[in-house]
């Protein structure tokens, strides 16, 4: 059979690769005999024609698509389309919103076939022998589907050895340039890629759903399978990588053998990670620099306690200043994250956490309003209030749709851009320049990002207007 994954068509400036499906398709590759075609429609900014276009093209007898909660809609509208037009392609559907919306979209959406839920490397192979031969997958686990009438749902499973995988095949996604942006201004200036070291979260904040993706488990692949792939990439010319996983420096370790590794071999690339505040020491984050991770990326959420205890988030302001300290003195370009609107907090209070970034003064920040997503916890508290509509679970929303009373979506959308922009103001000052220098010439990513936007207008003018998003 030809097999076609694909990223659902859409507009975007968030060029990475999409990983998940290179996993898909190397299990296939590895369990079976089909013949695997990779599209990311995403990153390729494709319309829902051009999209339709190159399906026709191709003609797979499988179409598989991942989507989230924002993409949910725009990926039911083409493949209903698809299924009109090749009604003998069966079409299964993944992700996260997939996952925790399954019956919804199994008793509404009859062209969808089969949802495949979690982690697929599993399941997706297994299903496809029973597509093949025309047998009830009920020995699969992790996918939903219909039989006789009634919808079969089977529980998620996880890939425990994540070193038995096949390294993603890069070259399957064809001409797509990748790189790391940030409001459409460029980041990075050399061949760029992801790569994930691990999956799944021990943790339970309530505004995420990684925890439920992964049921609250975290596993590691180990740091020589790691470093083998990032030796494999540096042999193919990419200079620049982001680690995406949620929790990197889980185990130290780990993380401190992955570094040693990356010297010994001689691999020299701009890595991008993203750690946790109680697990970045000094000692840690200098090998980690001297290894080549040149940029951290920290989320703070909240200067409130009581904030982020609502968040059931685990790490303290003073944790978080601590580990923004320590990656500066280490050399690193520092990144936090902020989230505004939570229920319990007053406009004061995020007005107090600008200021704690204000005072940290990271080397980039990244303001949020809270998103009230399928499968977090907020989103099944809402449920057991009452607060849901019936279609609801189709789209994306924002905390002032339940909480007006609170904030109004005006009033956060100011403070968001205030926020930014208080962290520019704290640049603009002989500290702020000298500190500036200092890492231009202690960090290569802080070189290139600097140099290669002094002439970018759309760079020139955010610095001088603002980088809030909301104009």
């Amino acid at each position: 059979m030809k097999v076609m994954i694909s990223t659902p068509p859409w507009k975007t400036t968030e060029l990475w690769p999409p990983l998940g499906l290179l996993y898909l398709a190397g299990a296939v590759r590895q369990k079976t005999n089909h013949d695997v075609v990779v599209l990311d429609a995403f990153c390729r900014n494709y319309t829902p024609d051009m999209f339709l276009e190159h399906v026709m093209r191709e003609r797979p007898d499988v179409l598989g698509m991942n989507c989230s909660t924002h993409t949910f809609l725009a990926a039911m509208d083409v493949l209903a389309e698809v299924h009109a037009r090749l009604p003998e392609t069966v079409i299964v559907l993944g992700g996260y919103h997939a996952t925790f919306a399954t019956k919804e979209i199994m008793r509404e959406y009859d062209f969808i076939d089969y949802i495949v839920k979690g982690e697929a490397e599993i399941s997706l192979p297994k299903l496809l022998r029973h597509i093949e031969d025309g047998t009830v997958p009920a020995d699969v686990e992790g996918i939903a589907y219909r039989h006789e009438g009634e919808i079969v749902e089977r529980p998620l499973t996880l890939v425990e050895d994540l070193d038995s995988l096949p390294f993603p095949d890069r070259s399957l996604l064809g001409d797509v340039k990748y790189g790391y942006y940030f409001q459409g201004i460029p980041l990075t200036f050399e061949k760029f890629t992801t790569i994930s070291s691990s999956r799944g979260c021990p943790f339970d904040c309530s505004y995420c759903s990684c925890a439920a993706f992964s049921n609250r488990r975290w596993r590691c692949r180990s740091a020589e399978n790691v470093v083998d792939e990032l030796e494999m990439l540096y042999r193919d010319g990419y200079r620049e990588c982001v680690f995406v996983d949620d929790n990197f420096t889980q185990k130290v370790s780990r993380v401190e053998r992955i570094c040693e590794l990356i010297k010994e071999r001689g691999i020299e690339m701009k890595l991008y990670c993203e750690g946790r505040a109680n697990h970045a020491s000094l000692p840690l984050l200098k090998k980690m620099k001297q290894a080549g991770f040149n940029v951290i990326y920290f989320g703070a959420e909240s200067a409130s306690p009581h904030v982020l205890k609502y968040y059931n988030k685990t790490i303290s302001p003073q944790q978080t200043a601590e580990a923004v300290a320590n990656a500066k003195k280490a050399g690193m370009l520092v990144i936090t994250s902020y989230i505004v609107g939570a229920p319990v907090e007053t406009l004061e209070d995020v007005k107090n956490t600008i200021g704690l970034a204000r005072s940290l003064r990271p080397h980039g920040v990244q303001y949020n309003i809270l998103d009230m997503l399928v499968g977090t916890p907020l989103w099944t508290s809402l449920g057991e209030q009452g607060m849901l509509s019936p279609d609801d679970w189709k789209t994306n929303h924002r905390v002032y749709e339940y909480y007006p009373e609170n904030a109004s979506k005006e009033q956060l959308e100011e403070l968001v851009n205030d926020g930014y922009n208080s962290f520019l103001d704290a640049w603009k000052n002989l500290r702020g320049l000298r500190e500036l220098l200092h890492v231009m010439l202690v960090n290569p990513v802080a070189r290139s990002i600097v140099l290669g936007n002094i002439r970018n207008p759309d760079a020139i003018a955010a610095v001088k207007g603002g980088l809030g998003p909301f104009k």
